[in-house]
This record gives structure tokens, sequence and C-alpha cells, in this order.
């Protein structure tokens, strides 16, 4: 089951291991869930597209 659950940038940083900037660089080359626009100074993943990544060795979201 999905549930629609958002993260900030501070837990999937946490999460994931990885800095902001090379996850922006991941993002940019899709291999990496999309962040969205929470308000004009936050950003959040959905916690189900992290947990999947994760689970896929972060190899090739979205391809």
């Amino acid at each position: 089951m999905i549930t629609n659950v958002v993260i900030r940038e501070s837990e999937v940083l946490r999460r994931v291991g990885l800095s902001s900037s090379t996850i922006r660089r991941l993002e940019a080359e899709g291999k990496f869930p999309k962040r969205m626009k929470m308000s004009h100074r936050a950003v959040g993943w959905w916690r189900h597209e992290i947990e999947e990544w994760l689970k896929s060795g972060g190899e090739r979201w979205g391809k």
C-alpha cells in the first residue's frame, strides 16, 4: 500500500546519505525522484519514491 507522505530535504539527505548537490545532479539526469515545491522555501519528496529508489540500489530511476 502506498501512502501519500511527503518528507522534507533534511530527512531525504539523512536517508540516502548524499549531498544536496548530488541529489540535484541525479534529479537532472533522471536518476533520482523529482522534488516537489511545497512553498516558496520548502521542497519535499514522496516517501514511497525515496524508499523505492533506495530498494533499487539507486539505479536508473524513471528509466
